[in-house]
């Protein structure tokens, strides 16, 4: 299975499956009819995703599982074959973030964050690969992040995790040439509308959110099934991520310097908050699909902003 029309009956495994883009990919793939392998580390909001999939006609085997484990890998590779005799696509995107500069963090978090993004990320690879290989066929699917291509001072420990992803992409794409029934393919999001920004540790004394333009999780899942049905080495999503791309190839230095400050900037909010280590090593008991941050959320407060100053302008003085 490379390339098809329909994911009907088609075995696809999603990790990081409880929220987020993977919680919207998963009812993606749910309402083609996909049998689905679920797995996140929280069973409490692996078991809302699978009742939402269940209602839209997939297939469901939930496998609570954390990445970094080596022997939970396997075993949801192999509870995954033993239900559905195979797996067609793997998704990975499991991932967690921090969230301030380098030294804000403690050690134990970034140890956490290594084991998950990039130990997790191989583990998961090789255990997808293996199971390809022995069938004969497979897509990978390793969701990365703009952030493997440009730098954000304010994340750093994040974006060098999705830098290793994307070179674990590019050399398994060149290790699979020569298996044209293997395919490997790198998604590269923009700012996605998820709750990832509200359940990262942080330590830069702001609240998060997702840098403006933030495209709905939605958006990003029929990227990810679209690249599944027709396989590509790598793809993005939304008009603001092309064209950071498209002027990273013309002017890298000055492009690169104006979208880490941009995002640097607007990845928090004017509002303090207090320092603390979000789901790095506790699950959240509910999962969701939005963060809430979307663009028109922005308008709106940038509408009411304008509005409050030309009021001010329009108010009658007096002297």
């Amino acid at each position: 299975m490379v390339g098809r029309r329909t994911f009907r009956d088609a075995v696809v495994l999603i990790t990081g499956a409880s929220s987020g883009i993977g919680r919207a990919t998963a009812l993606a793939f749910a309402a083609e009819g996909a049998r689905l392998v679920l797995a996140s580390r929280s069973q409490q909001a692996l078991a809302e995703v699978e009742r939402d999939c269940r209602a839209r006609g997939g297939q469901v085997l939930v496998v609570p599982t954390d990445i970094a484990d080596p022997a939970a890998v396997e075993r949801l590779a192999r509870r995954a074959v033993q239900r559905f005799g195979r797996i067609d696509v793997w998704i990975e995107g499991a991932a967690v973030g921090i969230a301030g500069p380098l030294g804000s963090e403690s050690v134990d978090e970034i140890r956490r964050l290594v084991d998950t993004n990039v130990f997790g990320t191989v583990l998961c690879a090789r255990t997808a690969m293996a199971t390809f290989q022995a069938q004969g066929d497979g897509i990978l699917v390793l969701v990365g992040s703009l952030l493997s291509v440009f730098p954000n001072p304010l994340v750093p420990l994040y974006s060098m995790s999705k830098f290793a992803i994307r070179g674990l992409a590019l050399n398994l794409q060149q290790e699979v040439a020569r298996h044209p029934r293997i395919r490997v393919c790198l998604v590269l999001p923009g700012p996605v509308d998820t709750p990832f920004f509200a359940r990262a540790a942080n330590h830069s004394g702001r609240e998060l959110r997702a840098i403006p333009p933030a495209y709905a999780p939605e958006r990003l899942a029929a990227t990810i099934l679209a690249c599944a049905r027709r396989p590509r080495r790598q793809v993005t999503t939304g008009l603001a991520s092309h064209l950071a791309l498209f002027a990273l190839r013309l002017a890298p230095r000055a492009t690169e310097s104006l979208v880490a400050r941009w995002s640097a900037t607007f990845v928090t909010r004017p509002v303090t908050a207090e320092p603390g280590g979000g789901s790095l090593f506790d699950p959240p008991p509910v999962g969701a699909v939005h963060g809430g941050y979307r663009r028109g959320r922005v308008r709106r407060r940038l509408g009411e902003w304008l509005g409050v100053r030309q009021a001010r302008r329009n108010r009658p003085t007096t002297g």
